[in-house]
């Protein structure tokens, strides 16, 4: 449960530690806006219900009034919120959802957010009319066990919000036409898009059009890094947070239009926390810019389409770049291409320098 990577996974686990705990038909799990997934209400016995099903579960349950006058309440049983038979088999909630699903009894672990009055997740165990009740033995086996779920829930939340902002960051990133670099206080590379490992390799003298899988930045880079590390500890002893708002500049050592720009970021607001470093290499055309003319005939998506080719992006980057498809880029670069008498990418990058 502990080691559990995703929602499924953990909730699989904790079925299985409830029913070895306590004897039940099934198990189920109900869980409020969990990272990275949607509303989740299913079964042990595989069943899953939807929005519209557990919004009239809720509607009609007796035990949401009991619960909201009690909140912080972590094990909620059957007996204490329904009346007694007969006056339990006249309840609508009864008729629609425990003879339906075969429960009588049940036991349910709340686990409360930061804004009750209502638990945002549930794990719960049921048993049907012809077994006896959950006794005292079995309610405090559950209320060993709930601190323990509680803690392995907030961890898998906190892993994959980690997780989903890590994605939304890398998303973030590829998509900025820029070369951008982020690094870690000891200089792992955690994200890198596709133009700035094209911007490495023309910085190392290779082919920038057909850049390295694998990110990587080239020496003088992480020299003056780590030259940035020893300031940062210097500067704590004084005024930090003017240092990060300085950025270092890296001249190419052979190339004057080629320049990195290095600035320090800090990923808490403390600065007990070591900073990351955002590097981003420019590349500083020489001569005029593309004359006008070039691009009259052209329309506005294939003069967008043309920039990016001739800067050495792939069809696939151009679209995921512009929001659009392979095919879409295609047929773009088709018309460019035609218009303006040229049969390749490189004939287009010579025609626009």
């Amino acid at each position: 449960m502990h080691g559990a990577t995703g929602a499924n996974e953990f909730i699989e686990a904790v079925f299985r530690l409830l029913q070895g705990t306590v004897a039940c038909d099934f198990a189920l799990a109900n869980l409020r806006n969990f990272a990275g997934v949607p509303l989740v209400a299913l079964d042990s016995l595989g069943r899953e219900f939807g929005p519209d099903y557990m919004e009239r579960f809720f509607r009609l349950n007796p035990s949401v009034s009991y619960v909201m006058m009690r909140p912080g309440l972590r094990l909620l049983h059957t007996k204490d919120h329904l009346p007694p038979e007969p006056a339990l088999k006249s309840l609508p909630f009864y008729r629609e959802f425990m003879e339906p699903e075969n429960w009588r009894h049940s036991v349910a672990l709340l686990f409360w957010g930061l804004f009750p009055p209502v638990p945002q997740n549930a794990f719960c165990v049921f048993r049907s009319a012809d077994q006896p009740d959950f006794n005292a033995a079995e309610l405090a086996r559950l209320r060993v066990l709930h601190p323990h779920i509680g803690t392995a829930l907030k961890r898998l939340k906190k892993s994959l919000k980690t997780a989903s902002s890590s994605d939304r960051l890398s998303v973030l990133l590829e998509a900025l036409p820029t070369s951008a670099t982020l690094l870690e206080w000891d200089l792992r590379i955690t994200h890198q898009n596709a133009a700035a490992r094209r911007s490495s390799a023309l910085w190392d003298g290779r082919n920038h059009q057909n850049p390295p899988r694998q990110p990587g930045l080239p020496d003088e880079i992480l020299a003056a890094c780590t030259e940035m590390k020893a300031e940062w500890g210097a500067a704590l002893k004084q005024d930090a947070r003017s240092l990060l708002r300085r950025k270092r500049v890296v001249p190419h050592p052979e190339r004057a239009d080629l320049t990195a720009e290095i600035s320090l970021v800090l990923q808490q607001d403390s600065l007990l926390a070591d900073p990351a470093f955002l590097v981003m290499i420019r590349e500083t055309r020489s001569g005029a810019a593309p004359a006008e003319g070039v691009f009259a005939s052209l329309s506005p998506a294939e003069s967008e389409a043309a920039a990016l080719a001739a800067e050495g992006w792939s069809n696939e980057e151009i679209a995921q770049r512009l929001g659009i498809s392979t095919a879409a880029v295609k047929m773009r670069l088709h018309g460019v291409f035609r218009k303006l008498g040229v049969r390749n990418r490189a004939r287009l990058a010579a025609l626009l320098r």
